[in-house]
């Protein structure tokens, strides 16, 4: 596997492509992953969908959060499985699946950290400013944040198609990467001391009973939503590291690093 096995063709400009067991390994673990990251997102939004008691603000907007991850399964590494493999076996043509696969990643990694944004704002209303939350969280609004959330997403990978601004559109989505693990950081910091000085007015007995009951509800909430978002925070962060150490660089280690990344991100999406 170590040896030279085709010429593979690019926007026609052929180069030689030596295969490594390195690219078979991440070609089986996103054959056999995919459909996993499809089938359980697609069960996420299925359950919010139809189950009333679940279709709470905090639920819809992290079945929403699951649809960009579904897509992720359905159409980025599918696009970089025949990528890969049309590279490694010689096809000459193979321009079509590196370009779906190169604009997909682009459009939902970027979407992706926009309604972590979303997910981690809800919360953040929900118990710290409570008496607002009726007025700033509604269905409106939810409607409003996530179409413009892939409006963003699709102008930001549609600016790569331009010369002129193809750096600067690399830059946003590295920008919206590390604003959204800024703010969900900083995010979950005041909502950690904020649920603290709820736990010590619920124990001192300071609180109405109503009101500690839907301090409890938002709490447990919280608790899954710090999960889903952790775990993808997670996967945005290597990305951003080899991202800008590659810009940096350009050492062609780093660059052969963005598979790896890529694929433990999308294990880390379902």
């Amino acid at each position: 596997m170590t040896s030279p096995l085709s010429n593979a063709t690019m926007k026609e400009k052929i180069r030689n492509y030596q295969v490594e067991a390195n690219d078979i390994i991440i070609l089986i673990v996103n054959s056999i992953s995919f459909p996993f990251t499809v089938v359980l997102n697609l069960m996420v939004i299925m359950a919010v969908k139809r189950r009333r008691r679940l279709q709470t603000n905090s639920n819809i907007l992290l079945a929403c959060l699951a649809a960009t991850d579904a897509l992720t399964g359905l159409i980025t590494q599918p696009a970089f499985i025949l990528w890969r493999t049309f590279e490694m076996t010689g096809v000459i043509v193979y321009s079509a699946a590196y370009t779906i696969h190169v604009n997909a990643i682009g459009v939902l990694s970027v979407c992706s950290c926009l309604h972590l944004m979303l997910v981690t704002g809800e919360r953040l209303v929900a118990i710290k400013f409570t008496m607002h939350y009726i007025h700033i969280v509604t269905t409106k609004n939810i409607t409003i944040a996530v179409t413009s959330c892939w409006i963003v997403s699709v102008i930001s990978q549609v600016l790569k198609a331009f010369k002129s601004t193809t750096d600067a559109s690399v830059f946003f989505s590295i920008l919206v990467m590390g604003s959204c693990i800024v703010f969900v950081a900083s995010t979950y910091v005041a909502l950690y001391f904020e649920v603290r000085r709820h736990q010590k007015l619920i124990k001192g007995q300071q609180m109405p009973q109503e009101e500690a009951e839907r301090f409890a509800k938002e709490n447990k909430a919280l608790k899954t939503s710090v999960y889903v978002v952790g775990a993808l925070v997670l996967c945005f962060t290597p990305v951003i590291a080899v991202g800008l150490t590659f810009k940096i660089t350009e050492r062609k280690e780093v660059a052969l690093m963005f598979g790896w990344v890529r694929t433990i991100a999308c294990q880390i999406l379902f």
